[in-house]
């Protein structure tokens, strides 16, 4: 039945044009509708679905404007291009929109393709060759049946603009019950609160490596003994708050309540979204000043900030200083990209540029540069790094070197995120002796403190749809133990007011007690999670259920 039907499809779209009814019946149509219905825009319109489609399902999570206007941009204009030139080969709209669109489909499709078949069965440049020949092979039928090319117009134009449409309507709900910004969380710290000349304003370095664990997290769960490391802290001066926990299970809650040195109010910050999973009120959040900058720059402290790829923190717009690597694209750029055939070209160079684990590596090699950089600055400063160690991709070894991707595979994730974590607590110590390499009454205060722990196996495997509210004791300790570590000079940690069980939301309430004469009462120590990453914004407390632990 397959052959016989496909026979006769064939032969329906290769007959003549002026014998087929559907042509027939349109002669009753209006002309310039006609003429309308004859006009191939549907190579536009496939150049920009897949960044619109890709932004459409991800709208919620903020992106900036250049990550999709730049791609669609180029894949406009190189669409553009690539129709004009078939059309001055064939002197015929409909074969060169044909054309150009089969060689589109096959670009921005190659590596969802890789992801189903490549690594396993076949290398890159194996499927580059299939891919070509298909390329060519698509190119010399389209060619040699123009009838073909002009019955598909009508069809292809009504299809790419349904689907432009439908990712334009997700789009523009979402933007339309956009709410105002609210105020942020208030800690009743005023931002033009003075201290006295006489008082000593040190340097605040806020350094937050990604998803480090703490010492009983490494040791339960990894398999790991950080004690040489915890040690090496401690001989240099630091305190380290070895029960400490997040707040927050995710990065843009933990940061976020720490720099407004107060917890979320979750159902202000919901009247602010579209949806329930709606990041955006958190994301601008994370933009927009904040208490601890802004008390700090009242104090004449200039504020440096080091960001990482992710886009909400990759810089912030109050700081005097950005230390941006302008050779990194974003993650939204990075999925739109790996998509593509440039996928073929990853690891390519010696700078590999559309290795985007390449570019991770480059990006978190500068950012270490550049905290020695605005080390050197005169103070008073703040300076807030987001380092991308312990995050993955898992792109160091322990020494410092690249890890490939067939590597990172081709080990546990374990194994990968322990290794990094060795080369993390090389650079940071490495640093300290250079930050601590000034005579005492000049060393800063240093805040070594991550904002979440890493993640579980089953969360990693399903974070959208991880069910925390049913998430195991194991489960929970794993991902809210975190390294809280504090160098504090001129002070103890008593004076400061620091306990082993400190939060982060406590951190700079106690630093501005201790330094600089602020009565600002520390708060109780709370977990929160969500029930899942389609509500983000139902805060539990779920303070009582890890400290049940039994580990």
């Amino acid at each position: 039945m397959l052959f016989p039907c496909l026979s006769g499809w064939w032969q329906w779209l290769t007959r003549p044009a002026s014998d087929h009814a559907i042509i027939r019946a349109t002669m009753h149509i209006p002309r310039w509708l006609r003429r309308a219905f004859s006009v191939p825009f549907y190579p536009l319109l496939g150049a920009a679905y897949p960044v619109v489609f890709l932004y459409a399902q991800n709208v919620h999570e903020a992106v900036e404007p250049y990550e999709v206007f730049v791609p669609l941009a180029i894949s406009l204009g190189a669409t553009v291009a690539a129709f004009a030139a078939f059309w001055a080969l064939t002197r015929d709209w409909a074969r060169a929109a044909l054309i150009t669109t089969v060689l589109l489909t096959l670009f921005f499709t190659y590596g969802m393709v890789w992801d189903w078949i490549g690594g396993t069965l076949l290398g890159h440049w194996e499927l580059v060759g299939p891919w070509v020949v298909l390329a060519i092979v698509a190119t010399g039928v389209i060619w040699r049946l123009p009838s073909v090319a002009r019955r598909v117009i009508l069809v292809l134009d009504v299809a790419a603009s349904l689907l432009i449409i439908f990712n334009l309507l997700v789009i523009g709900a979402f933007f339309l019950n956009l709410r105002l910004v609210g105020a942020g969380p208030t800690s009743g710290v005023l931002p033009g609160a003075s201290v006295g000349n006489d008082v000593r304003k040190p340097d605040v370095y806020w350094i937050i490596p990604e998803e480090y664990g703490s010492a009983s997290v490494l040791q339960d769960y990894f398999s790991y003994d950080n004690s040489a490391f915890l040690d090496a802290l401690k001989k240099r001066g630091f305190y380290v708050a070895d029960k400490a926990t997040a707040n927050y299970l995710k990065t843009a809650p933990s940061l976020t309540a720490t720099r407004q040195m107060d917890y979320l109010d979750g159902v202000a910050l919901r009247e602010q979204a579209t949806s329930d999973n709606d990041w955006g009120p958190i994301y601008r959040e994370l933009k927009a000043p904040f208490t601890v900058e802004r008390y700090l720059n009242a104090l004449d402290y200039q504020f440096i900030y080091l960001g990482m790829y992710w886009s909400p923190t990759s810089k912030h717009p109050a700081a005097e200083i950005n230390y941006v690597y302008d050779k990194l694209t974003s993650e939204f750029l990075d999925v739109l990209e790996r998509a593509t055939v440039l996928r073929a070209l990853e690891g390519i160079g010696p700078q590999a540029p559309y290795d985007w684990r390449r570019n991770r590596y480059n990006q978190t090699q500068y950012e270490i540069q550049s905290l020695d950089r605005a080390s050197g600055l005169g103070g008073p400063k703040l300076v807030i790094a987001h380092l991308a160690l312990d995050h993955a991709p898992y792109v160091f070894h322990a020494d410092g070197s690249f890890v490939a991707e067939k590597d990172e595979n081709s080990r546990k994730y374990e194994v990968n995120y322990i290794d990094q974590l060795k080369f993390t607590n090389t650079t940071l110590l490495a640093w300290i002796d250079k930050a601590l390499a000034v005579p005492v009454a000049e060393r800063p205060i240093i805040v070594l403190q991550s904002d979440e722990g890493p993640w579980t196996n089953s969360y990693r495997t399903n974070e959208l749809g991880f069910d925390w509210l049913n998430a195991t004791q194991d489960e929970l300790k794993q991902k809210f133990g975190i390294l809280s570590a504090f160098y504090l000079p001129d002070r103890t940690p008593a004076q400061v007011g620091l306990y082993s069980s400190i939060t982060p939301v406590n951190t700079f309430r106690a630093i501005f007690h201790a330094y600089f004469g602020l009565d600002l009462p520390l708060l109780p120590d709370r977990n929160y999670i969500w029930p899942n990453q389609g509500e983000i914004y139902d805060l539990v407390d779920v303070t009582d259920r890890l400290a049940a632990s039994p580990n």
